[in-house]
This record gives structure tokens, sequence and C-alpha cells, in this order.
């Protein structure tokens, strides 16, 4: 009977401190799967054979293909695809995209859009601030407004860091003029060139005469829009910028 107590003492001091290996008697984590059974018995695994290994560390990182896991989840791909189905489909208009760093194999959420309203009286202008989680230091800008009259404006623009220029504009069925003003002196050196976008022989309406989609846009920051309401009504615009 004495023995049978010391048997089940050693059991459980085995499992309450030690780590646990499967089909191996050299673990390296709390947690430790050789698919192969080609680990040594001593030392830790070689780069051909931690590639069917699953492992858990102490601090609850998981390793596949890799015996010692850097992040929360380290996948060694081995040149294979990754497989995963049945995602649930999202149709948030600011969705984040999972992307990977090819260099260190990262795989970070990454915006590919951001929609952002705003309403201005005539004359008003307005500072967009991107926030910062959005990170598209390139992209398309697309400037969207329509009247009650059943008129939409849309205008097109390319930036990348401070350069900012003009693609194309139409209201209706009215092109879009532009012109370019110099960039605004600055304290910190930054800013793009100031465009005024103007609809010539936009039809009166109800909601406006033909100035009422005319405005100024400029980028004064990196992580900002400028927009000025150039029209004679209130104006509200949907700004939308897209990653290149």
């Amino acid at each position: 009977m004495k023995n049978k107590y010391m048997i089940i003492s050693i059991f459980i001091s085995f499992v309450g401190y030690s780590q646990v290996g499967v089909n191996t008697t050299n673990p390296q984590g709390s947690f430790h799967i050789d698919g192969g059974k080609d680990n040594a018995a001593v030392g830790a695994p070689t780069t051909i054979q931690q590639k069917n290994d699953f492992i858990i560390t102490p601090s609850g990182q998981v390793g596949i293909g890799k015996y010692n896991p850097q992040k929360k989840l380290d996948i060694d791909a081995d040149n294979a695809s990754l497989r995963i189905t049945n995602l649930p489909q999202s149709s948030n208009q600011n969705d984040f995209f999972l992307t990977i760093n090819p260099v260190t194999g990262d795989v970070t959420a990454t915006s590919y859009m951001y929609t952002v309203n705003v309403t201005l009286d005539g004359q008003a202008q307005s500072t967009i601030n991107i926030p910062s989680d959005i990170n598209i230091p390139s992209g398309l800008l697309v400037v969207k407004s329509d009247n009650s009259c059943g008129i939409s404006m849309i205008t097109n623009f390319i930036y990348s860091d401070s350069a900012f220029g003009y693609s194309f504009g139409i209201a209706g069925d009215k092109v879009s003029t532009s012109t370019i003003s110099p960039i605004p002196a600055s304290p910190t050196g930054q800013g793009s060139a100031v465009w005024s976008i103007k609809f010539p022989h936009t039809l009166d309406c109800s909601t406006g005469n033909s100035t009422q989609f005319d405005y100024t846009i400029s980028r004064p920051t990196n992580t900002s829009f400028l927009i000025i309401n150039n029209g004679n009504v209130t104006r509200s615009y949907v700004l939308t910028i897209f990653r290149l």
C-alpha cells in the first residue's frame, strides 16, 4: 500500500510540474507533440525535425512547425498554403484585411479603405484628420456629393505622402475644371498643392446655383485633408480613401 501511495504522489508531482511530451521524451515546452517521432532524446529539434512539431510554451505561445515560437501563434508553413473555411462575411465599409510581412512573417490588420462624411455651409471649411490606425500613405481619394434635383458629383485624386494630384471630376453631365495653387507656407514644411474644383454650367435648381458643387481641397499634412465649400448652399460630402 505504501508503494502505491508513493507512485501516486510521484505521478501527481509529474503532472503538476513537468513538461508533457507526445511522441518525444524531450519536450521543449509545456506541451510538445513530435508528429514525426523524429526528435532527438537530448537537445533542441533540428530545423528539419521541428517541421512536424506542435508546441505550447509556458507563456502561452503556440508554435506549429517551430519549437520556439516568437509570437502568440507562430507557424512555419514550409512553403505550403494555409486553409480556413466557412468564415463569416462582413460588409463594414471600413473593413480591415489581414496582411503578411514577407520578411518577418508577421500578420497584421491593415485598412484598405476609410470613409468620412462632412457637411459644410457655403464658404465653410473643415479639416478631416485620418485616425492613427488607418495607415494609407498612398492612395486614391474620392469626393462625392449629390443634390435633391438628381445630380451626383464625384471627383478623383491620387496622393502619395505630400504629393496630391487631381484626376477627374463630373457632376451629372458636367465635367469639372481644376486650378492648382502653390503649396502654402507651413512651419512644419508639410502640405500639398491646393486644388480648386469647379463644375461650370451646372443647372440651377432648388438646392443651389451653378456654383453648388464647387469646392477646394488640399492635404495640409500626411494624415489630413482640408476641404472648403465654395458653393452657395450647404453641401454634404463623402470622402473615401482607398489604398493603392
